[in-house]
């Protein structure tokens, strides 16, 4: 193997131990970053909730239109 390669071996493996470092550690604009993934998550859960409900209305409303023309 070539000095060349076992530099740049090296040389990425230092990369990758200093990303593995500083993964450990969240920054303030990380924690903020999560604290909007987790509204945003609520939020689709929420509107979700909501438009089954509002399905579940309008079959219920077809029903009844169908019971009435009868």
């Amino acid at each position: 193997m070539s000095n060349l390669k076992k530099i740049l071996i090296a040389v990425l493996f230092g990369f990758l131990s200093l990303t593995v470092v500083s993964c450990d550690q969240k920054g303030p604009a990380e924690k903020v970053g999560e604290n909007i993934d987790k509204g945003i998550e609520k939020t689709g859960e929420t509107i979700e909730k909501a438009g089954k409900a509002v399905e579940e209305a309008g079959e219920k409303v077809n029903e009844k239109i169908k019971d009435a023309k009868q």
